[in-house]
């Protein structure tokens, strides 16, 4: 009898081991193919999810309208594809529900599997200007004299800047109409988007103005970055005297850094705080001390810079709002969700925290929504140390979530000035709070599912639009050319041309 027990144990043993090193061998490739059953199967899954859990499904367009975008997904699915090119039938599934929280992400797999690779990839980076303006920042093939940093594209492989622009714009979710967001996120990967959009290619062949204003043509090759490193000259290297040792930073103080900074301009004219994030490293004690400084030396004009804040906790967002704002302000008239339990068919990140959070922090309201227990229609005071100068806030595309909660609320105000461009961020609100991702079952794609809609004033126009700025300033060819801040620049034109 024990004989049998042990025989039988170490079959499963050896069937599970074997399992195992069957399934492990099975290395993940980025060219992996899904039926059109399986893609199928994930876009049903995403579309139950969003009906049942989703708070602003139709809040920008019909239910007609986003209905047939999840038809014509299910339509294009005739064919297996492979984690790219479904990621795009998802990217601009989900583009008409006008959600900047709403969006897809690689499948983990994906990530670690093109993490350290220096892959071939379209020759250069791009910024998106406006709609049908895109400006080089940057070619990737260093011998290349003609298409610099600074040049105005026309058109690439026969398509226009306005056609690419625009077959790249639903790869990003945005917030209402606020095309800004997805052209600052274009902007900073321009590369990728287009690679994933047109795929590479041997031969790009460009339309482009030189500096004297000419219409001229050339013909690029794919940049292969391998290639590109054995090409490279060996460089002679003089011994120097080593330089003077540098005060060490930890990696602390350079996350922190990276997150926020004060200073003061040398003329005293004025001060600049920049805050690219409000996330845990935004800590109180550093504005109290900011905002203290400014006193201590009479700062009459105080630069808050917010361009590259794409949002973080509400409560930090609420906490400068009070040192800028001068009388009593509601931060959000509402936020509620549609749900007291996350439901959903596919596997959702961190799914038993989030149904914590809606069970308790929820409140059930007689329209049938469940209304958040915190910053719900109530009046916030400013700080005794608020801040009586004058601000001139940055903003732009970037500017987002609890970015333009701050901006929206200060925007109006008689000693603030809004420089730069349209805010990411909806300024009659977006939604977010809880943003859980569903992983879809076969593709393993991940979708963000913001489960909290925010409504920052019923008053301000619902136009689709982010927070407008006062005073616009943006980039150019020629500010590019130069590396010159036009938002900068222009805060500090209207500091110099002030009275007092």
């Amino acid at each position: 009898m024990k004989k049998n027990i042990f025989f039988i144990i170490a079959v499963v043993l050896l069937y599970a081991l074997s399992s195992c090193s069957a399934t492990g061998s099975v290395a993940y490739t980025a060219e992996r193919k899904y039926s059109p059953e399986q893609l199928k199967e994930d876009v049903q899954v995403m579309e139950e999810t969003f009906k049942k859990n989703h708070p602003s499904l139709y809040w920008y367009n019909s239910k007609e309208e986003v209905d047939a975008s999840f038809q014509r997904a299910y339509e294009k699915l005739t064919d297996s594809m492979n984690e790219v090119q479904f990621r795009n039938v998802i990217a601009e599934t989900i583009f008409p529900i006008r959600c900047g929280h709403t969006s897809v992400r690689f499948s983990k797999k994906y990530n670690q599997f093109i993490a350290g690779k220096r892959l071939p990839t379209f020759p250069f980076v791009a910024k998106v200007v406006d709609d049908s303006t895109l400006v080089v920042t940057a070619n990737l093939n260093r011998r290349d004299s003609l298409i610099r940093t600074g040049t105005p594209i026309l058109s690439i492989n026969g398509l226009t800047a306005r056609q690419v622009i625009d077959s790249l714009l639903p790869l990003v979710s945005i917030d209402g109409n606020a095309k800004n967001f997805s052209y600052q996120n274009i902007s900073n990967n321009f590369t990728t988007y287009y690679n994933i959009r047109f795929g590479l290619q041997k031969n790009y062949t460009i339309n482009y103005l030189n500096t004297r204003g000419e219409v001229k043509r050339t013909v690029l090759p794919l940049f292969d970055p391998a290639r590109d490193t054995t090409r490279r000259r060996p460089v002679s290297i003089t011994p120097q005297s080593p330089p003077p040792p540098q005060p060490e930073i930890s990696e602390r103080q350079q996350r922190l850094q990276r997150t926020r900074s004060f200073s003061i301009d040398s003329s005293k004219k004025f001060a600049t705080l920049r805050i690219s994030s409000f996330g845990p490293a935004l800590q109180k004690h550093f504005l109290k001390k900011a905002f203290k400084q400014l006193e201590k030396k009479n700062i009459q004009n105080l630069v808050i810079d917010v361009r590259n804040n794409g949002g973080g906790l509400i409560k930090k967002s609420l906490y400068l709002t009070r040192f800028i704002s001068n009388e009593p302000f509601v931060f959000t008239d509402s936020i509620y969700s549609v749900q007291r339990k996350l439901r959903s068919d596919a596997k959702v990140s961190r799914r038993f925290i989030y149904n914590l959070g809606l069970f308790f922090l929820n409140r059930k309201q007689q329209e049938g929504m469940y209304r958040f227990r915190f910053f719900n229609n109530r009046i916030y005071e400013p700080l005794p140390q608020r801040y009586n100068g004058h601000v001139y806030l940055l903003t732009g595309g970037f500017s987002f979530s609890a970015t333009t909660l701050f901006a929206a609320v200060v925007k109006g105000q008689e000693n603030v000035t809004i420089v730069g461009e349209e805010t990411g961020g909806g300024y009659y609100g977006n939604n977010g709070v809880f943003i859980p991702e569903m992983i879809l079952p076969n593709s393993k794609l991940r979708v963000r599912l913001p489960l909290y809609r925010i409504v920052n004033n019923k008053n301000y126009p619902k136009d689709g639009h982010g927070v407008l700025p006062d005073v616009e300033a943006k980039a150019s060819a020629e500010s590019i050319r130069q590396n010159r801040d036009p938002k900068m620049e222009k805060a500090i034109q209207l500091i110099m041309q002030r009275k007092g």
